[in-house]
């Protein structure tokens, strides 16, 4: 198997570094954000769809619903905003008083969305108006996370300032269970299992959510790691640190494979849908390509002008670009965020040697 990757679009419409990246279900669009604002971009034809108007503070949350009909966002200055994708118009703007807004999800059927402040609200996303407050005697420490399952039974909320990260149930928006000591968690596709990595990033515990019984622990010492995405079948979930990518079997938690780059760090480990191929980012705006049976590395390519890093004002440190993928069938789109501002758009493309 061999991979390659042509550039087809250069997008350009942000002044500063864009911060996050995110296509659209439908395969269609290319959110982009550089804290402030944000642009969405045809994908085929790479022209500029529409700019929303400039906000008070820093864009933390982006997300699409899954019905392909409105994007939302979290931002500092405590507004929630959601746009419609086709006009590109501001349609609902929710607000909270004295209080920043981290995170926003929308739930699978996208009538509902949740956002994530000093306390996690749940609104309608046809009025715009607040339908549940949920708040635990812990807050109000600020959520930076939220995210509905993918059977929509459940919401969870991580927050930092506690090391906590609640479950709620959907139907009676109950509290369902509580994981502490930590602050970030990701389901399964099949909604089955919930990664969850330590505060220390040395240990991620698998959970099953049928149960809430700890079902396995992935253990890397003196490294820290973070989880990242599972394969499409949730048999296998990747996981990246430093200079290394390790896939685990989730049923026992044993390692199935390493790949390592001694040379770049690597980020946001993800599988093509039918779990053959894994697509990294890497340092100075590159990218990897593995073929996932035999670790094969198909493809190791970066961009002559990609040795700038995005300064990151939290934390004084560089981080890495924003990096996200489409894929389609033996094929991908990547979107890598470059120093200048401008969105690059590979198509990246693989095949067996015999074809």
């Amino acid at each position: 198997m061999h991979a390659s990757a042509i550039l087809i679009h250069s997008l350009k419409g942000h002044t500063f570094e864009v911060g996050r990246l995110l296509f659209s279900p439908d395969r269609k669009i290319l959110a982009a954000t550089d804290d402030s604002f944000i642009t969405l971009w045809d994908v085929e034809t790479g022209t500029l769809r529409s700019t929303s108007e400039e906000v008070d503070d820093i864009i933390f949350d982006i997300v699409f619903s899954p019905d392909n009909k409105w994007i939302a966002a979290a931002s500092g200055d405590g507004y929630g905003r959601v746009w419609n994708i086709e006009t590109g118009d501001l349609v609902h703007t929710l607000e909270v008083e004295d209080e920043r807004m981290l995170s926003v999800a929308f739930s699978a059927d996208s009538k509902s969305i949740a956002t994530g402040s000093e306390i996690m609200r749940v609104w309608d996303v046809a009025t715009g108006k607040l339908l549940h407050t949920l708040s635990r005697s812990e807050y109000p420490p600020e959520i930076g996370s939220v995210d509905f399952s993918p059977d929509g039974k459940f919401l969870l909320s991580g927050c930092g300032n506690t090391s906590t990260v609640s479950i709620w149930n959907t139907e009676s928006w109950k509290l369902e269970h509580t994981i502490r000591g930590y602050y970030s968690a990701c389901f399964s596709p099949d909604g089955m299992h919930l990664a969850v990595p330590t505060d220390e990033h040395e240990i991620i515990h698998l959970y099953d959510t049928r149960t809430w019984q700890l079902q396995s622990t992935l253990k890397t010492p003196e490294q820290e790691t973070f989880a990242s995405r599972f394969s499409p079948d949730s048999k296998t979930i990747a996981t990246y640190s430093r200079h290394q990518i390790k896939l685990w079997c989730v049923e026992n938690g044993k390692v199935i494979r390493t790949f390592q780059d001694p040379t770049r760090k690597l980020s946001s480990p993800t599988f093509s849908p039918d779990g053959k191929v894994l697509i990294a980012g890497a340092r100075k705006c590159g990218l990897r390509v593995w073929e996932v049976e035999s670790g094969d590395c198909l493809l190791m390519f970066e961009p002559e002008d990609g040795d700038r890093r995005r300064w990151n004002p939290s934390g004084g440190r560089a981080g890495p670009p924003a990096f996200e993928i489409l894929f389609g069938d033996g094929k991908a789109k990547v979107a890598v965020a470059f120093p200048d501002g401008s969105i690059r758009l590979w198509d990246v493309r693989w095949e067996s040697e015999s074809t």
